[in-house]
């Protein structure tokens, strides 16, 4: 399960309009964990660049 610091679900629910629906919400929330998880794999190196990707699967990509 992923996890995003509570400070930046609260900042991000300021900027949402004060009438919205749980689905929103809900939207928002699989967002930010989305991205906390993306920069935790940029920390910790476990991604690959676009041209390395493209070069492992030039065989697919012809």
């Amino acid at each position: 399960m992923e996890t995003i610091p509570k400070n930046v679900l609260i900042e991000s629910l300021k900027t949402m309009p004060d009438n919205l629906e749980v689905e929103q919400v809900i939207e928002q929330i699989i967002l930010l964990s989305k991205i906390e998880r993306s920069r935790k794999q940029l920390d910790s190196g476990a991604f690959q660049m676009h041209d390395d990707v493209k070069n492992a699967y030039k065989k697919w990509l012809e």
